[in-house]
């Protein structure tokens, strides 16, 4: 009964309160104004038992809105899209419902795009948390770190988490790939590894070989560059001098018919670029 009370009195105290408003909201068009809604925490007490259902109507009204504001400009009446409020509706509903999987969606096709992206991945990481079996989570949080914030270690952490859940040859060479491209070779090689022994289509295994030897050639060529510069307090020039100072016998061939080289950060580049002819990887 107190909490049946304190309800009542909340909501008295917010329509009252608010009334202003709401009739500045009511004397807009709908295609004008996405509305008011009261903090996240208000609105889960709220919804009581109808969470779902709460969070879903959140979603509909959203893209309902931002439907109108695309018809708009295509009729040459554009205004301007209030997306905060749109990113707040959003931000509702999935943490009403952090399952939601609409609402994610709906987040991660707008938001990122509009300059929003840490804020994007402020709510895929609430979904992270819930929908643990969606690989499509940890790959947009993958994506927008990779595209959009230049942070290639997160990218690659994400990119591996998305590739155990959906096991599909493309994300987990991706994986390896950003692993590769941050400096973490090894890591790679050990993740393809265990990704080769847990597969059973023999397809996506020949795929992940492949990576696999291009990481294994590439990482031990790393390891004689690195003794090369402990020893002559130096970066070799190119590979050969490897070979010629006595640290490779002879440089491991690129699987993707490449040619192995330094490029001018001393990184070790193929002129593959780890893509298979025909078909990237």
């Amino acid at each position: 009964m107190k909490i049946v009370s304190i309800l009542c009195i909340s909501l008295i105290l917010y329509f009252t309160s608010h009334s202003e408003v709401s009739q500045h909201l009511r004397a807009r068009s709908i295609g004008e104004t996405i509305g008011y809604i009261p903090e996240r925490h208000v609105m889960k007490i709220i919804s009581l038992n109808h969470k779902t259902m709460m969070s879903e109507w959140l979603f509909l009204k959203t893209i309902v809105y931002y439907g109108g504001k695309v018809e708009e400009s295509t009729s040459g009446t554009k205004k301007a899209i209030d997306y905060p409020a749109m990113y707040k509706f959003m931000d509702v509903s999935t943490y009403i419902d952090p399952f939601n999987i609409d609402s994610y969606y709906f987040s991660q096709a707008i938001f990122p795009w509009e300059g929003m992206v840490k804020e994007t991945n402020y709510l895929l990481e609430r979904g992270l948390q819930h929908r643990t079996w969606d690989f499509y989570i940890p790959f947009f949080l993958s994506f927008n770190n990779f595209y959009f914030l230049k942070d290639y270690k997160n990218a690659s952490r994400y990119m591996e988490r998305a590739a155990r859940l959906k096991r599909e040859p493309l994300l987990m060479n991706l994986a390896a790939r950003f692993m590769y491209e941050t400096n973490q070779t090894e890591l790679a090689i050990a993740f393809l590894k265990e990704m080769i022994e847990n597969t059973w289509n023999e397809k996506v295994k020949k795929s992940l070989l492949l990576r696999l030897q291009a990481l294994e050639a590439i990482d031990s060529i790393q390891k004689a560059m690195r003794q090369y510069e402990r020893v002559n307090n130096k970066r070799p020039e190119d590979l050969r001098e490897l070979i010629k100072k006595g640290f490779m016998a002879t440089i491991p061939k690129d699987p993707y018919g490449g040619e192995f080289y330094i490029d001018k950060d001393g990184k070790i580049k193929t002129t593959s670029m780890l893509i298979q002819k025909k078909q990237a990887l």
